[in-house]
């Protein structure tokens, strides 16, 4: 695929590009665009490699908690020779084929490039985004053979507590209003392009992975041009394995696995625009609902980390929703000072961390600037004065660009039933910025760009 020429659409780089065009986050789409996108991409494998059996490996980060070391040899890294090394020769090889792209746009694939947080409408939008998102080698790769061990803050957001909280959301999605919590597939939107409402799997494992291994903001892996990186099809493996563990627990519990009522139409009936198949082809299945299940590549996975959450047929109770709203009591995250807030807990909800089916989490609703992309936060918890603040898990903004207000859930850590000494707890919950902002392009300089701005902060239990 590096080999094909620009004008082919199963050209790596080409692909890569329906990821920046298209890819949804942030909303109830966010799995099954990837699914449909990872099917694709192993069909294309399995015709020009011409072995009809092969399959892409997923990452259990969960387990191996550092990049695999056969990701680092020949092809599998970006920063191998075959990868274009600069933007300036992207450009230069990629340009006439861009602008012959673009005029080959239906009306209503202009009109889905309309809704993108960053029009993309016209070539000149394009190269506009380009230079930030593209990353010249050798810094290609944020995390190296010498160096593959993801740091404290990602391992835990993809630790078996974070996985087991996620699979026990028992929402496909939120409902997507303003302090609605987030599903599964994080929440409803008017369409694949909109959203801010992220749940655990995408807070935690999705976002945080990619800030490990976009280093900070300095490599593909940050970006909607993650695809350059071969990692990225891993990663996403895993999340898709993680979606058929949670279908699989769905319905044994007796639980829906799908949205409901009319629900199910507006999610079913989304677009997907920008797909090729095997031959370089548009697509016919280009619905949502063509890939709610597997059945369109007829794949499955091997056992990985989570599916010992899938119980025994049989319903379980499941906890009455509970929403305690924190006073802000500092909202800018600077360079180096934390935001947070206070909320006062009963401890009994906190005690909720022990039932088998409820995950109390955080919801920590951020205001964004443009320059934000890349930029990585800590979450700490502490459980009344004087206790030891406990580190819930981490945020990463992913992605480009964000403007306006974005809410990340974070689970809250099981150690806070025990530090409980009275009937109400006042939670403390701060956030707190981790290392320096991205580069210049990607995210402005601390003293160029406004402080994040941390504007509610919920504690949920159900």
């Amino acid at each position: 695929m590096l080999a094909l020429p620009p004008t082919d659409p199963r050209n790596w780089y080409r692909n890569a590009i329906v990821h920046l065009l298209d890819c949804p986050h942030g909303n109830w789409w966010f799995l099954g665009w990837h699914r449909a996108y990872l099917g694709w991409l192993e069909m294309t494998l399995r015709d020009l490699s011409g072995d009809p059996e092969f399959a892409l490996p997923y990452w259990d980060w969960t387990k191996t908690q550092r990049v695999p070391l056969a990701m680092f040899e020949g092809v599998l890294d970006p920063n191998n020779g075959a990868f274009i090394p600069t933007f300036e020769k992207f450009k230069t090889a990629f340009e006439p084929a861009v602008t012959a792209l673009y005029a080959s746009f239906s009306p209503e694939q202009k009109g889905a490039l309309a809704l993108r947080p960053f029009p993309f409408t016209t070539p000149a939008d394009f190269w506009q985004v380009l230079p930030q998102v593209f990353f010249n080698q050798p810094s290609a790769r944020g995390l190296t053979a010498t160096n593959p061990d993801l740091d404290s803050n990602t391992r835990l957001s993809v630790g078996m507590s974070t996985i087991r909280s996620a699979l026990r959301t028992s929402r496909f999605a939120g409902s997507g209003a303003p302090g609605a919590p987030a599903g599964f597939q994080s929440a409803k939107a008017a369409n694949h392009s909109g959203g801010s409402i992220k749940g655990i799997l995408e807070s935690g494992p999705h976002d945080n992975v990619h800030g490990a291994m976009g280093g900070g903001g300095d490599a593909f892996m940050i970006s909607f041009f993650s695809p350059v990186d071969p990692i990225f099809f891993l990663h996403h493996g895993n999340l898709d394995r993680l979606w058929t563990v949670w279908t699989r627990r769905q319905t044994a519990l007796g639980r829906p696995i799908l949205p409901q009522g009319a629900d199910l139409t507006a999610w079913s009936d989304e677009k997907f625009l920008f797909f090729s198949n095997a031959k370089g082809e548009p697509v016919l299945q280009n619905k949502a609902g063509d890939y709610a299940a597997t059945d369109l590549f007829d794949y499955d996975y091997s056992p990985g980390s989570g599916d010992d959450q899938v119980p025994a047929p049989g319903p379980m109770a499941e906890a009455s929703p509970q929403v305690f709203s924190a006073q802000v009591t500092s909202a800018a995250v600077g360079a180096s000072t934390a935001a947070g807030g206070i909320a006062n807990v009963p401890a009994a909800a906190l005690g909720a961390t022990a039932s088998a089916d409820t995950s109390p989490v955080v919801e920590i609703t951020m205001n964004l600037g443009h320059d934000d992309a890349g930029r990585r936060f800590r979450v700490l918890v502490s459980a009344g004065s004087g206790s030891t603040p406990v580190a819930a898990g981490a945020i990463t903004v992913f992605g480009h660009p964000h403007h306006g207000p974005t809410t990340f859930t974070v689970p809250l850590p099981d150690s806070l039933a025990s530090a409980a000494t009275g009937a109400t707890v006042p939670l403390d919950v701060r956030v707190v910025p981790i290392g320096t902002p991205p580069r210049p392009g990607v995210a402005a300089t601390a003293a160029a760009a406004p402080a994040p701005l941390v504007s509610a902060i919920r504690i949920r239990t159900d």
